[in-house]
């Protein structure tokens, strides 16, 4: 990327997005960063910081990131709804760090691609200009098809063909007519158009089809985001000359034309985040602006790992899986609901990864961006409005039982979790109905809260094992004849035995019922 003031990149983003909050606007950048969390790891010199896992309420978080960025020469970008905090512009004064404030409404995702394709397409030093038309995305095709000779043609990762060159004489083939007449790359050509060769490679390829014309194409990208392909085809390989530079400009030039384009996916996004927000509660007409068929998720920090802050954390995890999910091809919907996030994916999405590969993906980047430990649980695909909200209480019942089990942050599907669904459906119709009830479980809780004793956790412990007086005092870091002593003792006390399977069910029903509230952090 080439080198840019920082008060010049600040100024083509527009001033309704960042703004300078302190610091000198000759600062030179040259790259763009997600900071990762203000951990002091190893970032590029002199790159705009976006602060994504960055609690700025956090006195150490706030210090470490500005540390950092005045270390490296760069500018620390953060979300502030009403200006820069007081202690923050003092912090960043005091080590001689630039500081930009973000407007909080726009998504993470736009910043880092409007920036790093602002950075990419600045020439640097010494590099030959090419005299491509400003224009539309139509204009750019025409010039580009002027100078290299071939006839081009702009797509986005949807395969939609968004702008093609229609000067006189040019070169076509079947693919080109087809694909012009249905504005859509035609199928017998998407093999060669989604091939990994060309989607991971930053630079010009040359395609072969036989029975076509060869064509360049390279991939339109803003930062590491994905935006679409540019196309050139060309009468035979002779002709295809030395225009690769010329190309791999255009595409630069495309992606701030379809970043712009991204303004009206920003209000689409937010109508589609406040569907999902009323259907998870309620049916209603906003069913019908969501991206159906598809998969829900729900994020949510473990039971160790729960903070008072755990609106802000999921937020940021919002900007995160934003940002990642788009560039794998996903167009995520949020609905963000007390201490869970829930994100609707659709059910084919535009690249190959899966619901569950992206899953798995969320998670590491969470884990070293964030330092948080989220629990990811997906749910099977749905159809309809009435599926989603079935498969959002699948999700809470899943959530519920990993954080009483004390799992570990990971990825989870509710198909390996189906026993334990239930399970949590069983201690919600024991906490709400008292008839249910045997009164032991109860007995048991005052019994611990009033003598300091931990009947209530060996016995839960006990009954999960199914009886493995081993495997219990394993759980429970316990000598084995300790268990033995408790389990017999509450026999003694509450008056039940364990030779009874009845009362076996029952206890561990109601002592599960009386598990912290998956919602609150409060017994029930």
């Amino acid at each position: 990327m080439a080198t840019m003031a920082l008060g010049d990149l600040l100024a083509a983003l527009r001033p309704e997005l960042v703004r300078l909050a302190t610091g000198d606007p000759r600062l030179p950048v040259s790259g763009v960063e997600l900071l990762d969390g203000g951990a002091p790891e190893p970032v590029a010199p002199r790159c705009l910081l976006l602060a994504l896992g960055l609690d700025a309420s956090s006195a150490d978080g706030v210090a470490r990131a500005v540390r950092l960025a005045a270390d490296t020469g760069g500018a620390l970008a953060v979300k502030c709804a009403g200006g820069l905090p007081r202690g923050v512009a003092e912090q960043a004064r005091a080590a001689g760090a630039a500081v930009v404030t973000v407007n909080p409404d726009i998504p993470w995702s736009r910043l880092y691609g409007l920036a790093s394709t602002l950075l990419a397409t600045r020439p640097a030093a010494g590099d030959a200009p090419h005299d491509l038309a400003g224009g539309d995305l139509f204009s750019l095709a025409n010039s580009v098809a002027a100078i290299c000779g071939g006839a081009v043609a702009i797509m986005d990762t949807e395969q939609t063909i968004v702008a093609y060159s229609n000067l006189p004489g040019q070169p076509i083939d079947e693919t080109r007519r087809v694909g012009i007449l249905s504005r859509r790359v035609p199928e017998h050509a998407l093999p060669h158009h989604l091939t990994d060769e060309l989607w991971r490679s930053d630079s010009v390829r040359l395609i072969r089809r036989d029975g076509y014309l060869p064509r360049l194409a390279v991939v339109i990208r803003a930062g590491d985001t994905a935006l679409g392909s540019l196309w050139a085809v060309f009468p035979d390989e002779d002709a295809i000359g030395d225009c690769e530079a010329v190309l791999a400009t255009a595409a630069k030039l495309a992606a701030l034309h379809m970043l712009t384009a991204r303004r009206h996916l920003d209000a689409d996004q937010q109508a589609r985040n406040a569907a999902l927000h009323e259907a998870l509660h309620r049916p209603g007409p906003a069913d019908q602006a969501l991206p159906l068929p598809g998969s829900l998720l729900c994020l949510a920090e473990t039971a160790a790992g729960r903070r008072t802050d755990h609106h802000a954390s999921l937020l940021r995890a919002i900007g995160l899986l934003e940002l990642d999910a788009r560039s794998l091809g996903h167009e995520p919907t949020f609905g963000l609901v007390n201490d869970r996030l829930y994100v609707l994916l659709a059910a084919a999405p535009r690249g190959s990864v899966t619901v569950s590969a992206l899953a798995d993906h969320i998670h590491r980047r969470a884990t070293r961006l964030l330092h948080t430990g989220l629990l990811i649980v997906r749910g099977d695909p749905v159809a309809d409005p009435d599926a989603l909200r079935r498969a959002r209480d699948d999700l809470d019942c899943a959530v519920a039982h990993l954080r009483d089990a004390g799992a570990r942050p990971g990825s989870y599907a509710t198909r390996d979790l189906r026993g334990e669904i239930v399970r949590q459906r069983l201690f919600q119709a024991v906490r709400a109905d008292p008839r249910l009830r045997t009164g032991i479980g109860r007995a048991v809780t005052a019994h611990d809260l009033a003598h300091g004793t931990a009947y209530r956790a060996t016995l839960l412990s006990y009954l999960r094992n199914f009886g493995d007086v081993r495997a219990a005092s394993r759980e429970l870091t316990l000598h084995e004849n300790t268990v033995r002593k408790r389990i017999r003792r509450a026999q003694e006390l509450f008056g039940f035995t364990m030779r009874n399977p009845t009362h076996r069910l029952l206890l561990e029903l109601e002592l599960g019922a009386q598990a912290p509230d998956a919602a609150s952090g409060e017994p029930p």
